[in-house]
């Protein structure tokens, strides 16, 4: 049986995105408890004038994407109760799990099969299967193991008229038609609702190395992730990195979650570096590796991390996203470049934010392994603000912000990028991928949606 919430002060919750720049006022939010109680409560909506819904699941996203609108005419459908893990099969090294299975706990039952799922980032306490999906989400292990739709074998799916699409295989190879399952990956649930899927496992990295590195500059970063990947046949699990400002920031903050052996005292682009311990036990040349490390054209300092001091540099990568938000309002920008091209950008955006607006500076961190930057720009990073003064941010912020997005997404496509790379478009970056796509690209999204859903009932305020 469906259970439901209509008064707000039970469902503020979930009317607000995580980083509370979006409100909204659903009608009322849903909990049904299995698939055909989805497929009831779409059906029904299909059959109401003037309804639609939205589905939602750990509500973790940075877009705005599972955020209602404030007319009062949205349902919200949460998976919360969808929560079953269905199979997990150790030979075939897959599992079948519901969409509201969060991260954590997904990670916690694959760990009894002696298996590993890949997805990992930061909001791994509640963020669901369902959303990551419908997210593409990647995180902190893109690097060997693909997004989400690179771990994705199959799905469940209720789509806007009611129906399940029950495509939970667990095949590697289907050559028998179109892909259905990327048509639903990534789009946020404006062509279906995802209700379970079917996920790759693989065998857990049992001992792996972790080294902390300093580089002069981006370009230096660049090259030696280049060198790293070609001395041990890509055999590396993350290339991660952070520059200075982002660091400070967490100093700013959370200093107790700076490593003591991290010294602010250069203006260097800090790495971490993580390969498996088997890289030296198959015989591959460990030499040329420490070649790399010891290049101080590109490597200022290394620091091979004992298993403590590697999770205490994975917490201070982890501690950016919290220390922003401490730090007061930001223009969020998760962005996707060629590597090749990722210090032109960077250069060429700098320098003209830099004669723009002085007092500000950017928060550049990310993925750099697969071309992801987390690349915020804090108005007033470089300028001491009283409290009486605090208002001034927000106020830039509330005049300026689509401006200062939209410079930096001309760069983002001027450098061949994407303005999102994993977070998705939701409500945040609606405007700017309508701007920036081609009608061509457009016109092709909107045919797919009319397709699926004539009636607009799903999502329909996202994406375009």
């Amino acid at each position: 049986m469906v259970t439901g919430v209509n008064e707000f002060s039970e469902i503020e919750h979930f009317s607000i995105d995580w980083r509370k720049k979006f409100y909204g006022k659903p009608l009322a939010v849903l909990f049904p408890k299995d698939v055909n109680e989805v497929s009831c409560l779409i059906t029904l909506v299909n059959r109401t004038a003037g309804l639609s819904i939205v589905p939602q699941g750990g509500n973790t996203g940075l877009a705005g994407g599972a955020t209602p609108n404030n007319e009062g005419n949205q349902l919200i459908i949460s998976l919360k109760r969808l929560n079953l893990v269905r199979a997990v099969d150790f030979f075939n090294r897959t599992l079948i799990a519901e969409a509201g299975c969060t991260l954590i706990e997904l990670q916690k039952v694959i760990e009894k099969s002696k298996l590993y799922f890949p997805l990992d980032f930061s909001s791994r306490n509640s963020a669901s299967l369902g959303g990551l999906l419908a997210t593409n989400a990647g995180g902190l292990s893109v690097l060997k193991y693909g997004t989400a739709k690179d771990c994705c074998l199959g799905l469940e799916v209720v789509l806007p008229n009611g129906e399940i699409w029950n495509g939970l295989k667990t095949l590697r190879k289907d050559n028998s038609g179109y892909s259905l399952k990327d048509l639903f990956i990534g789009s946020e649930g404006t062509l279906g609702v995802i209700t379970a899927a079917s996920m790759r496992l693989f065998s857990p990295v049992e001992e792996k190395y972790t080294y902390f590195v300093k580089t002069p500059n981006l370009a230096s970063a660049i090259e030696l992730f280049g060198q790293i990947c070609h001395k041990t046949q890509d055999n590396i699990l993350a290339f991660e990195f952070m520059e200075k400002n982002a660091i400070d920031l967490v100093t700013r903050h959370f200093p107790e979650r700076v490593p003591h052996f991290i010294k602010q005292d250069t203006n260097y682009v800090s790495c971490i570096v993580e390969f498996p311990a088997t890289y030296q036990k198959e015989g591959c040349n460990i030499n040329s590796l420490s070649e790399v490390f010891l290049n101080k054209r590109i490597c200022s300092y290394q620091k091979k991390c004992s298993e403590k001091e590697g999770k205490e540099v994975w917490c201070l990568r982890e501690s950016i996203t919290f220390a922003s938000a401490k730090d007061g309002p930001q223009v969020k920008n998760d962005i996707s470049l060629p590597i090749s091209k990722i210090p032109d950008f960077v250069k060429h955006i700098t320098r003209k934010f830099n004669q723009l607006y002085p007092d500000g500076s950017f928060i550049n961190f990310g993925h750099i392994g697969d071309g992801n930057l987390h690349f915020n720009f804090a108005p007033f990073f470089n300028k001491v603000l009283t409290k009486g003064k605090a208002a001034e941010t927000a106020d830039f912020l509330q005049n300026k912000e689509e401006t200062i997005r939209g410079l930096i997404n001309d760069a983002v496509v001027l450098y061949d990028g994407s303005i999102t790379a994993e977070h998705g478009i939701g409500r945040l970056r609606k405007s700017e991928n309508v701007r920036l796509k081609s009608d061509v690209e457009l016109e092709m999204m909107r045919k797919i949606k009319h397709s699926l859903d004539p009636k607009n009932i799903l999502n329909p305020e996202i994406l375009f």
